[in-house]
């Protein structure tokens, strides 16, 4: 297994968006030896409506190329190819996010694939559009279309487009196809372009395999040839309901989706890597909470623990 860094993802809040604070994120994260660093494109604020804001994200260039550090990108998690409401507006939101990505130097970009419920109308069940299997199959299509068009720009970027396999909530178990693994694989495939490929995000692979009564590793299997990222995050696999989101009362039944250090809660680490394939070649970032950053001086000691060590270092500017 080939990782081109290991590194830790920041959060879409003041720590992304004051470039004060995110230059002594940075500096910590280089001091503890990370080679990467994830960034929430929306947290950035360099794309609003749709269009960059070409005078800020030179500001970004300048303070991100000041650190020994390679990037990768997360796109804006609103960003829905399958909202019928403006199309328009959400391809160009993500085409403005691959062009950012590509302006800092972020080798890979993770994309929430197409939902059929948006979040924000989880609360609104009256909204919610019943699709037939023959419209979810179009949606597919529009979005295979729209990312193969997409992955030629990411080419000329050196940007890969990772397609992320997306958590699953008790109050919607069927608003996005990739709370199940294996029709993301599915997905990647029918797009075939060596720029599309997938997010493994580990905690969201067993909420879902939990949920849905899945095979952890059959899915895992299934995915493997495509993965090109990694996103780390421990829980318990117990799926919550959209509403409950304060970290604080989940904690303590070991609700939702955590987003811990390794080993704070049971997810089969080792085996999941064991499962890994020999060609993986991308980032392993951590994706915590931000209440967890006082476990950053120990991730990498977590890595090797569950990796056995097993895998080789390669990185870019790190």
């Amino acid at each position: 297994m080939r990782v081109r860094g290991i590194g830790v993802s920041l959060p879409p809040t003041d720590t992304v968006n004051n470039l004060d604070k995110l230059k002594s994120k940075l500096t910590r994260a280089r001091e503890l030896g990370f080679e990467a660093i994830e960034l929430s494109l929306h947290g950035m604020d360099v794309i609003r409506n749709g269009v960059i804001d070409y005078p800020r994200l030179e500001k970004y260039k300048s303070v991100l190329h000041a650190f020994d550090l390679s990037y990768t990108t997360h796109a804006p998690y609103s960003i829905n190819l399958f909202r019928q409401d403006d199309p328009d507006m959400e391809k160009a939101s993500l085409a403005a996010s691959l062009e950012v990505s590509g302006a800092i130097g972020a080798e890979t970009m993770v994309y929430h694939v197409g939902r059929y419920i948006g979040e924000e109308e989880f609360l609104y069940p009256n909204r919610w559009i019943s699709y037939t299997n023959e419209e979810k199959q179009r949606l597919l299509l529009y979005e295979r279309l729209i990312l193969a068009e997409m992955s030629h720009r990411a080419k000329q970027l050196n940007v890969r487009i990772a397609m992320e396999n997306m958590r699953p909530y008790l109050d919607n178990a069927e608003y996005c196809y990739s709370v199940i693994p294996s029709a993301l694989a599915e997905q990647v495939e029918a797009i075939n372009h060596p720029s599309i490929g997938i997010t493994l995000d580990i905690g969201h692979l067993y909420l879902s395999h939990k949920l849905y009564g899945l095979d952890l590793i059959g899915e895992l299997k299934r995915m493997a040839p495509h993965i090109i990222h990694l996103h780390v995050h421990d829980n318990f696999g117990k799926a919550c309901y959209s509403a409950e989101k304060n970290q604080y009362e989940l904690a303590p039944l070991g609700r939702g989706d955590m987003h811990m250090p390794i080993g704070f809660g049971e997810i089969p680490m080792e085996s999941i890597f064991n499962e890994l394939s020999a060609d993986f070649d991308g980032y392993l970032i951590h994706e915590l909470r931000e209440r967890y950053e006082g476990e950053w001086p120990h991730l990498r000691q977590r890595t090797e623990t569950v990796t056995g060590g097993n895998y080789h270092l390669q990185t870019g500017r790190g």
